[in-house]
């Protein structure tokens, strides 16, 4: 007889969740899959408006559902003297606050890094912002967008000769929500030594621009001899490294970069001498990039995916996002996600820090009873927080 699993790594561990949008409540999605109790801060008003932006699963969007599964929503009005009492109250039983206001919003609530730890000594704040705490730009607002233009790493998205394309998952936002998970699970550890909390600065432009520096560096060095947009290794200038349109108009990733990998390609399709051409960026690709094309275009996609099956060339079908969250792959390492029976067709890959909470996504405020009951106050004393617009 086997022992039952281990509990969730963070179970026990709670955090005030006071952010909107994607990248805040992207971090807290993977706290909570790891385990963490959220609790989701919201305001009186719209509260977070992801919520409501399409396409929408059942009364929220799909977005909002995927990444607020499970979170319990205390929606108050952080203005008020009262919400703000109410608020330091959770913090003091509390192991994690994540917020994503501009510099200087929380210390303007009476919510600064010194007035929670006065609350609660042991606090980890976790400040999730575009462009960090300090620096010329701090004040500025942006999104991912503008994060990834500032980085460096937008000029190299794209084919040769034309303009930046705008990425189709905003990286930016996504690379600075892990970042921040990673310092709050590096926060304890400092906790244990010294016992006091922590103030953690991640900035999302500082984390993309960190993530692509590896191959950024090598344009630096060569300056305007480096290959650019679409010309360098990994991002279009091999044709051993490219996509190619099938006979329906569907797409291969070709990304057999090792010679052992394109060798096999090459033998499956019956052109050897495709092995001449070293994978190097130049004019000599381009001989070959039609060549392969005119190879790909002869076959549908479900053909190429028929010929491939069991080939290891590092050849593969480009799935659209339903046929991804589908796959059997996924499927097998228990990753598949899928809207609640009866509320539509929506399917995800979860993520595989750990499973999501079967629940649905919160409403606006829909446990602010609950949560203030547990802090002592009872139903009436809420009502009357209620009448006078602390809570929702």
């Amino acid at each position: 007889m086997q022992p039952p699993p281990p509990p969730p790594p963070l179970c026990g561990v709670r955090v005030l969740d006071l952010t909107r949008l994607l990248p805040g409540p992207y971090a807290t999605w993977l706290l909570a899959s790891m385990g963490a109790e959220v609790i989701k801060i919201e305001d009186t008003v719209v509260g977070d408006y992801a919520r409501n932006l399409p396409p929408m699963l059942g009364d929220v969007s799909t977005m909002f559902h995927v990444m607020n599964r499970g979170k319990r929503s205390l929606a108050i009005d952080l203005k008020s003297e009262r919400g703000r009492e109410l608020l330091l109250q959770l913090v003091a039983r509390t192991d994690v606050v994540m917020e994503q206001f501009r510099p200087g919003v929380m210390s303007r609530l009476g919510l600064s890094f010194e007035a929670l730890r006065a609350a609660n000594e042991k606090i980890i704040l976790c400040s999730l912002t575009g462009y960090g705490q300090t620096g010329p730009l701090a004040d500025q607002a942006g999104h991912d967008l503008n994060y990834q233009a500032l980085a460096g790493t937008l000029w190299m998205e794209g084919e040769a000769g034309r303009g930046p394309a705008v990425p189709g998952v905003p990286t930016a936002d996504i690379y600075g929500a892990m970042a921040a998970v990673n310092s709050v699970l590096g926060a304890p550890l400092r906790r244990e030594r010294e016992g006091q909390g922590a103030w953690l600065d991640i900035a999302i432009t500082d984390v993309v621009a960190a993530v692509g520096a590896p191959l950024l560096a090598g344009w630096t060095q060569e300056g305007d001899s480096a290959p650019g947009r679409g010309t360098g290794t990994l991002n279009g200038g091999l044709a051993q490294y490219s996509t190619y349109e099938t006979s329906d108009g569907e797409y291969l990733a070709v990304a057999a970069l090792e010679p052992k990998f394109f060798a096999r390609f090459a033998e499956l399709v019956g052109h050897p001498e495709w092995m001449q051409v070293l994978p190097l960026p130049g004019p000599h690709q381009e001989p070959l990039r039609e060549s392969v094309a005119a190879v790909v275009a002869a076959r549908t996609r479900a053909q190429w995916q028929e010929v491939l099956e069991g080939v290891d060339c590092c050849v593969t079908a480009v799935l659209d996002p339903a046929e991804a969250g589908r796959h059997p792959h996924f499927a097998a390492r228990g990753l598949g996600g899928a809207a609640p029976k009866g509320q539509g067709t929506a399917c995800w890959v979860e993520h595989p820090l750990g499973a999501a909470s079967a629940a649905s996504a919160p409403l606006q405020g829909q446990h602010s009873d609950a949560i203030l009951e547990e802090l002592g106050i009872d139903a009436e004393a809420a009502a009357l927080l209620r009448r006078a617009g602390v809570i929702l």
